[in-house]
């Protein structure tokens, strides 16, 4: 393998040091804790879809009719977000350079509480009036937060890149708790209240109080032993800025002569570290295109089967059907597959276009649930007549994306020298972000393909 590859990083050869002196059960679950609150956001925007819903129908049109915002919640939020994660993507990467600062991650996490209290007061206002209003309201809410979240996220990426791959497993696997986590508070506060409103105010409550534990969690890790101890590490990231101003490079790999990677300006940190991980970069792309496009516009959209068909209470066909069939499902199959992934790493790291494949494989998966029950109208057959085989088809396509998604983000940083693990971090954030787009505009497509409700 390269050079790059054969030397050390700073993460494995300091790791007995932090046993020695910090409480690594601590730091793993703080790391849990911030992975679960940069995917609260948007997995709340989108979880929350019967309170929206109720917020955007038009009341002179019939119930069981959708009007079209509410059709299109879910597309929009999701392309809002995409679209917004990918311009501040590009603008953290490559302009403004893949840079830990705490000051970035504290004003993220105000914003994104700022966001959620705004849609906590408005659950109390009647928008029968000013639906479209509101809807635009909504959509700017999701891109502001968007543009926090993916901060925090090349943020805690680049810095977990730079510790022991345990704390980026963490970091990923409270990704995944997150979902399993929003999805919960849904439930509860639906079984708590029968009113949607009420619902939603416990529901955005609890987000806020998350997001507000997060400031406190990161507040504390920053002045524990983990930070002092890999300081010249986090100091090389935040100074990654300086290549800008500094043209002048050494790179001479074939004589054994001095390798000077921090003084390369950006484009050809980028360019060595793209040369490195690019299989695992566009494995992580098309697994989350592969997701987004089906998940949650789709699959959100897919209705009750038997025997959910003949179940008299209006609660769980209505209400609660979507919630436990598709979304917590997913998101309990994702967390199994993160956390499988760091049991098993099969393929390994030395088959990385075997992995590439096992990710482009995961779009057979929008033949399969275009043979569910969807409200279909353009003829599709529909095969899938049970919810069980729709249930395994939830956990099988969760399950993947959470394996895939863990497997290509361990082995990218390890592919590369210590002192470009930030800028690995930064572009698997890229790959994150271009995926999630992609996909968001590809739900369009999908949901037309099969047919939509209206």
């Amino acid at each position: 393998m390269d050079r790059s590859s054969s030397v050390s990083r700073i993460a494995t050869a300091t790791t007995p040091l932090i046993g020695s002196v910090y409480d690594r059960t601590w730091s793993y679950v703080a790391f849990v804790w911030l992975g679960l609150g940069t995917v609260l956001p948007f997995n709340f925007f989108i979880t929350a879809d019967p309170y929206f819903r109720h917020k955007l129908h038009d009341q002179s049109t019939p119930n069981i009719s959708m009007s079209r915002l509410e059709l299109y919640y879910e597309n929009s939020v999701t392309i809002c977000a995409s679209f917004t994660n990918l311009i501040t993507a590009i603008l953290v990467t490559f302009i403004c350079v893949p840079y830990i600062h705490k000051y970035r991650i504290y004003t993220s996490l105000c914003g994104i509480t700022l966001c959620l209290s705004v849609c906590l007061s408005l659950t109390f206002v009647n928008v029968k009036k000013w639906r479209e209003i509101f809807f635009a309201i909504t959509m700017i809410l999701v891109m502001i937060q968007s543009v926090c979240s993916t901060t925090l996220l090349n943020c805690f990426f680049s810095l977990a890149s730079t510790l022991p791959s345990r704390y980026i497993q963490g970091f990923v696997s409270g990704q995944a708790l997150g979902g399993v986590f929003v999805v919960t508070c849904s439930i509860i506060s639906i079984l708590v209240s029968s009113n949607i409103s009420t619902s939603a105010s416990i529901y955005f409550l609890l987000a806020i109080l998350v997001i507000i534990s997060n400031i406190i969690v990161y507040s504390f890790l920053e002045r524990t032993h983990l930070f002092q101890i890999y300081s010249s590490a986090v100091q090389e990231i935040n100074n990654e800025h300086e290549a800008f101003f500094h043209e002048s490079s050494s790179y001479n790999d074939d004589d054994g002569n001095s390798f000077n990677i921090t003084s390369l300006v950006v484009r050809q940190r980028l360019s060595i570290a793209y040369k490195h991980v690019k299989w695992n970069f566009f494995g992580l792309f098309l697994t989350f295109v592969s997701t987004l496009s089906l998940f949650p516009a789709y699959l959100a959209k897919i209705q009750p089967a038997y025997p959910s068909i003949n179940h008299l209470n209006p609660l769980w066909t209505v209400r609660l059907y979507a919630q436990v069939m598709t979304f917590l499902l997913f998101y309990i199959g994702d967390t199994f597959g993160r956390i499988l992934s760091s049991k098993i790493n099969k393929p390994s790291m030395e088959h990385p276009r075997l992995l590439f494949f096992i990710c482009l494989a995961r779009f057979l998966f929008i033949i399969l649930f275009g043979f569910c029950h969807f409200p279909n109208t353009n003829g599709f057959p529909y095969i899938f007549k049970h919810d069980a085989i729709y249930a395994i088809l939830v956990l099988t396509f969760a399950i993947s994306h959470g394996y895939c998604n863990s497997l290509n983000l361990m082995y990218a940083p390890r592919r590369v020298h210590a002192q470009l693990s930030s800028t690995v971090g930064a572009l698997m954030t890229m790959a994150l972000t271009m995926g999630t787009f992609i996909g968001s505009i590809l739900s369009y497509g999908i949901v037309t393909m099969y047919g939509d409700s209206t």
